[in-house]
């Protein structure tokens, strides 16, 4: 059973204006249904492609014997003699091949419409699955595409242009001179069979026929309840919390990258913009250990438990015996910046221990808003029973490192995580954090970055490519893409 959110719109603000980002829907369509369709559409459509609409019972038989007829004097296929019926069978059912078979299913098919509807409901059905290219289905979704309009907004030029694309969309993508005779053509038909005005006519063959086309996504319904803002059951609506440029931004980010990745961003735990190579629920549902990224928040927790910013702990081994791998080579003694800088996880467990690991999974569950008991020791590192999701983690950051409710040792973390920033990616701009973390042998690597405003978390799996080095090649692709999100020597600055 379909989902009750299937086909409805999602909006996002850019400025004043409300823009079209994509369609509910957990495949790969996008298929935004509409109660409304134009009466004039209906009428239009009916004298082009099935002008005895009202009077067969889905199969016309004297259109089949005219197109055959037709069709063997040119030789070859010129017309199909499909009822908008049997079109709106095969659209429903998504097969086109060209076999008997087909045929056959789709001629039953068009009879079983014709005796469970009316004939406007048929027409609203059909413009509610016709296709228009791409992964676009609907009329809808159609007007959202080519033109960035509701069906109610749009003209009858725009309409009319819809309609001629309707037998080929992909053909007539790319052949502009074939649409512009076919248009002229269809408003002839109008005109002849009295349907539009003379001047009304005139007014659709002066106006240029000119599209922009809108990119829209389809977002799982998983997705949806963390980027609802306001949902118009009447008008099938979503308003959403993205933010356009930076949505634009997450897709090209993932869409440009050489491994599956994923990306989120977070301001003041609103959800701006998320992407992923695995769809648009991953960010939310997929959940891992996240490695080193919660050494920030232990950092501050140990801090604020009494351990000193020159108290050193043993860098090469801890006093629990786990045996853990660290970056590099270290001086055998750190104190807790330094530990935090190189991230270095025997120094954490060292003072982890020290402070007493039931109070740091106390610490934790808070953060991170989980049992306890889904917390065990090793969560110092990272690891949970059930994992934390890419928004989870970035919505920790964005809670946590609020600017309006930063204390002195959060200050003081987040400018060891600065100069991060900058020891990894080679920017130099003084508003802005970076954590990292890798898991599961290096193939899951993490990245959390922001700053007063904004926090994106960016997930890294790995792929046949193998890419063998620590954050190399993963931080290279970072460094490329989010200098130019964050604005340099801002008021906001962590000393």
């Amino acid at each position: 059973m379909k989902n009750k959110l299937d086909g409805y719109v999602i909006y996002c603000k850019d400025s004043d204006k409300e823009t079209p980002l994509g369609v509910v829907s957990d495949c790969y369509d996008c298929q935004a249904l509409s109660e409304y369709i134009p009466t004039r559409l209906k009428k239009f459509l009916v004298e082009i492609e099935d002008k005895r609409f009202y009077s067969h019972n889905g199969i016309d038989f004297k259109g089949v014997s005219r197109a055959f007829v037709e069709n063997i004097k040119a030789g070859h296929i010129v017309q199909g003699g499909s009822t908008i019926s049997q079109q709106l069978a095969r659209n429903i059912t998504r097969d086109t091949r060209k076999t008997v078979t087909r045929k056959l299913k789709e001629t039953i098919k068009a009879i079983q419409i014709e005796k469970q509807y009316s004939k406007d409901e048929i027409l609203n059905l059909y413009f509610n699955n016709v296709y228009f290219g791409k992964n676009i289905w609907g009329l809808r979704t159609a007007g959202l595409y080519y033109y960035g309009k509701e069906v109610e907004k749009l003209t009858q030029t725009e309409l009319l242009y819809l309609l001629t694309i309707l037998r080929g969309p992909n053909y007539y993508a790319k052949r502009p001179e074939v649409i512009e005779k076919r248009y002229k053509a269809i408003n002839n038909i109008l005109l002849d069979r009295k349907v539009i005005s003379k001047s009304r006519f005139q007014k659709n063959i002066r106006t240029k026929l000119t599209i922009s086309k809108t990119q829209l996504s389809s977002f799982r319904n998983v997705s949806i309840p963390f980027i609802a803002n306001r949902i118009d059951e009447k008008r099938k609506i979503i308003i959403s919390s993205i933010d356009l440029k930076i949505q634009e931004f997450v897709e090209k980010f993932v869409i440009e990258s050489k491994y599956p990745v994923s990306i989120i961003a977070l301001k003041n735990g609103e959800v701006l913009g998320f992407a992923s190579s695995y769809g648009t629920d991953y960010p939310f549902i997929s959940r891992s250990n996240v490695g080193s990224t919660l050494k920030p928040f232990l950092y501050c927790h140990l801090r604020e438990s009494g351990i000193s910013e020159f108290e050193k702990f043993d860098a090469y081994k801890n006093s629990l015996d786990w045996e853990v791998r660290e970056v590099g080579c270290y001086k055998s003694q750190l104190n807790i910046q330094e530990a935090l800088f190189y991230s270095n996880n025997n120094s954490f467990i060292n003072a982890a221990n020290q402070v007493g690991f039931e109070t740091n999974l106390k610490f934790l569950s808070d953060i991170l808003n989980k049992p306890q008991t889904d917390l065990f020791p090793s969560s110092v590192l990272g690891a949970t029973k059930s994992g934390i999701s890419l928004y989870e983690l970035a919505l920790a950051y964005s809670n946590y490192f609020n600017p309006a409710n930063l204390t002195d040792t959060k200050t003081e973390c987040l400018s060891i995580l600065n100069k991060v920033f900058y020891e990894k990616l080679g920017l130099k701009i003084e508003n802005v954090f970076l954590k990292t973390g890798t898991t599961n042998d290096n193939k899951e690597r993490y990245a959390v970055l922001g700053n007063a405003d904004l926090v994106y978390a960016v997930l890294r799996n790995e792929n046949a490519l193998n890419d063998t080095s620590k954050e190399g090649s993963f931080m290279n692709q970072i460094s490329r893409h989010i200098s130019s999100m964050f604005k340099r020597n801002l008021n906001f600055v962590w000393t």
